[in-house]
């Protein structure tokens, strides 16, 4: 998983970030001023709020979030729900500003944060009630392996909550660099059908699929329309403090990867198997 972390670490610039904050707002940023660096999957923090909905359902007591990032996911579930979670990510830089972050927060906690490769997960089994990954499974190159894992570590009845970027139908319309990717090499998507057939083969049973693709497309669009006027530079922190001066071409490519149905975006739920 090297070459994941360098493709997140190699642009990032969390003492940028933390400084921007401090400067920009003294009292504190809300959720939707983070967006632009901790809402970085497609969709936005509107994606990440449809999501809370389905993590209500699961009713759970111990959540694990693979690909933290910059905690934007973890801070909704825990303001809005008030469940614990712990967030694991490969980058540790990511964990480091996500903990100074939450530092700038005074209605929040200190995060429970592990640097960690998803394919091995450094947790007992049977320890929690609900595992999510929001574009992060796109990022792990044995897809097969970090499902068994988490199939380990979930409790009995427990859930698998995915918000993932998938194959679609026209692959070889893909076009690179996108935000998860800068070349063709370091993307692991899968397709629906591998991916079905991956949790069946890891002790899952699906209870929900959603594809999310159209208002993926829209609100990408809304974002580059935005981008392209220079509406983005009155924002105090930006994507590209993240993943650098590629993500403005990174992000037309996904308009155009979602528009030629190279990939898709989907909403899954599985249960463990008893």
């Amino acid at each position: 998983m090297t070459e994941v972390n360098k493709h997140y670490s190699q642009a990032f610039d969390g003492e940028q970030i933390i400084r921007q904050l401090h400067l920009s707002y003294p009292q504190g940023p809300t959720a939707f001023q983070l967006a632009p660096i901790d809402q970085l999957h497609i969709g936005g923090i509107k994606a990440s709020k449809k999501l809370l909905q389905q993590i209500k359902l699961c009713r759970p007591n111990r959540v694990l979030d693979i690909g933290s990032g910059l905690g934007g996911l973890m801070r909704l579930i825990e303001s809005e729900l008030r469940i614990n979670v712990i967030g694991l990510d490969i980058t540790h830089e990511f964990n480091q500003t996500h903990q100074q972050i939450s530092q700038l927060l005074p209605s929040f906690d200190a995060p429970k944060l592990v640097t960690s490769d998803a394919q091995k997960l450094p947790f007992c089994s049977d320890s929690f009630d609900l595992i999510i990954f929001q574009h992060s499974l796109l990022n792990i190159p044995n897809s097969q392996q970090a499902l068994a894992e988490c199939r380990r570590v979930l409790k009995p009845q427990g859930r698998l909550l995915l918000h993932e970027v998938i194959q679609g139908p026209n692959t070889d319309a893909m076009q690179f660099p996108v935000p998860w990717a800068r070349e063709p090499s370091n993307s692991h998507l899968i397709t629906q059908t591998d991916l079905e057939s991956l949790l069946e083969q890891a002790g899952f049973n699906i209870q929900s699929y959603d594809d999310w693709s159209q208002e993926a497309l829209a609100w990408r669009q809304k974002q580059l329309s935005k981008e392209q006027q220079s509406q983005s530079e009155t924002a105090a922190v930006s994507p590209a403090m993240i993943l650098g001066p590629e993500f403005k071409k990174m992000g037309s490519n996904v308009v155009k990867n979602l528009d030629l149905d190279a990939i898709r975006i989907i909403e899954l739920v599985a249960q463990t198997n008893c």
